[in-house]
């Protein structure tokens, strides 16, 4: 008999329709297991509590979430935020394939700019929600969570001429956010933070290494997501904690951020929303532009968006002190209309917030509505997100 041996999967510059697999041999990509960030040798030895977040292991807390939380809002805070995971689209086709995939219209964008996007299957449901950065017209990054838009990107550019390759262990991510956080992060950065508008880039040094500095964040104050190669990262990340701390920047964790994130009301993927729901439900519809030319489930995100939703986001005000959780009915009477999807206690406004999904028709502001926790029946009301800082002055100053 014949001996027979394996052949690797040919490499590929570009995604290809030919019966070469259009992938290439590389280490397996798992979504799994419990890794440490670059930020670890001065996160670790702090920390006490962590969780997991798309296989990294991430600080919960430092000292107490809601003293962390009035350092962002003071000061700034200083977060390791990796796990927000960057996929990288390069190639003469990166404008076009991205334009095809996002309903928001991509030709508009300037070189360093950011959108906020999202990305929906056939069906018209959300594949994610995530920052997009604009390099050029043939490199962009996709910086979102641990949702699918990895495999989507990579299954609609077959035939294009990119390449798509995710950063979640090779780029990690730090994110200094608060009312003092340019100031602070100025005097150890290269470039003038002055002349970064919101959601524009830059791509500069911090304390001498080379990053990426988008002007974003998920607390809706004046921030910056700090994007640095890993074998920067923890000398970096060192230096501007060491830097910043002395004027009075706290090292924060998951818990502070989901605080102010639920002020904000900034949607948290696979929590509030997920790939069964359109954009239309969750308050993004304003993102599915009617003008554009065709783009991935176009006239399914129409139809939606002009029919208007069955159920939908709302904000829920609670008197307390009790605080529901999630997954907690919501009722109208002895009637079922939703759901609770977060929940918090408000330090900024003192008292419950939560989000939930509603049937359409309870979800009035003003509506008075009951939400079954376990024995209680918690008060509650209907009202407009965001909670606090609606037209979102904090992070444009």
């Amino acid at each position: 008999m014949e001996a027979t041996r394996s052949v690797p999967f040919a490499r590929t510059e570009f995604a290809s329709v030919t019966g070469v697999p259009p992938y290439a041999r590389t280490n397996m990509r798992s979504r799994s297991g419990l890794k440490r960030t670059a930020f670890y040798p001065t996160i670790g030895a702090v920390a006490t509590n962590f969780k997991l977040h798309n296989t990294y292991l991430k600080p919960d807390y430092f000292t107490d979430p809601v003293e962390e939380y009035w350092a962002c809002r003071k000061v700034a805070g200083l977060w390791d935020v990796t796990g927000e995971e960057v996929i990288e689209i390069s190639g003469p086709d990166a404008l076009a394939l991205m334009d095809s995939l996002v309903p928001r219209d991509l030709t508009r964008m300037k070189d360093g700019q950011c959108y906020y996007a999202i990305m929906c299957y056939d069906f018209g449901g959300i594949v994610e929600d995530a920052v997009l950065i604009r390099f050029s017209a043939e490199k962009f990054w996709w910086i979102g969570g641990p949702g699918n838009s990895e495999l989507w990107i990579y299954a609609n550019a077959q035939g294009k001429r990119v390449t798509i390759k995710s950063h979640l262990d090779t780029i990690h991510v730090a994110s200094i956010q608060g009312p003092q956080s340019r100031d602070i992060l100025q005097k150890v950065c290269a470039a003038d933070l002055s002349r970064v508008p919101f959601y524009w880039s830059v791509e500069t040094e911090v304390c001498g290494a080379p990053v990426v500095i988008s002007r974003t964040g998920y607390t809706a104050e004046l921030g910056y997501d700090i994007y640095v190669p890993v074998e920067h990262g923890a000398r970096m990340f060192a230096d501007l904690w060491d830097h910043s701390r002395p004027s009075g920047v706290k090292l924060s964790g998951s818990r502070a951020l989901n605080l102010r994130r639920m002020e904000a009301s900034i949607l948290n993927f696979g929590h509030d929303f997920d790939w069964q729901h359109n954009p239309t439900q969750v308050g993004l519809g304003w993102m599915i532009n009617e003008a554009k030319g065709d783009y991935r489930a176009r006239d399914v995100l129409v139809r939606a968006k002009q029919a208007g939703p069955q159920t939908q986001l709302v904000g829920l005000s609670l008197p307390g002190p009790a605080v529901p959780i999630d997954g907690d009915r919501v009722l109208v009477g002895t009637r079922d209309v939703g759901f609770v999807t977060s929940a918090t206690l408000s330090p900024e406004l003192r008292h419950p917030i939560a989000i939930a999904f509603l049937e359409t028709v309870a979800a009035a502001p003003g509506t008075a509505l009951k939400i079954a926790a376990g024995e209680t029946q918690l008060d509650a009301t209907v009202v407009p997100m965001p909670f606090f800082d609606p037209e979102r002055k904090l992070s444009k100053v």
